[in-house]
């Protein structure tokens, strides 16, 4: 499956998600203070956050990839590509 974000999509889930850590999670306040470092690195418009939105879209596809089952047709009879994989290893 392809996924892609948009810079500014990608650029909103990451703060989201660096704001919830920030404000629920265990994080002593130097390792809050390195989050906010990243996330302004990471500004909409950076060479840095293009790749992050990249990145993010790759990740996305990948895992819905992984979770989707198809069904091909191989040598005149159906398989799924979950049955490929596990005959691939």
């Amino acid at each position: 499956m392809q996924v892609i974000l948009e810079t500014d999509e990608a650029w909103s889930l990451m703060s989201v998600i660096t704001s919830y850590v920030i404000d629920h999670s265990g994080v002593s306040q130097d390792g809050k203070s390195k989050i906010r470092r990243w996330r302004s690195d990471r500004s909409v418009g950076t060479v840095e956050m293009d790749g992050l939105a990249v990145a993010v879209s790759e990740a996305l596809g990948t895992y819905l990839d992984e979770k989707t089952t198809r069904t091909i047709r191989r040598r005149g009879r159906y398989i799924s590509t979950r049955e490929m994989k596990e005959k691939a290893r």
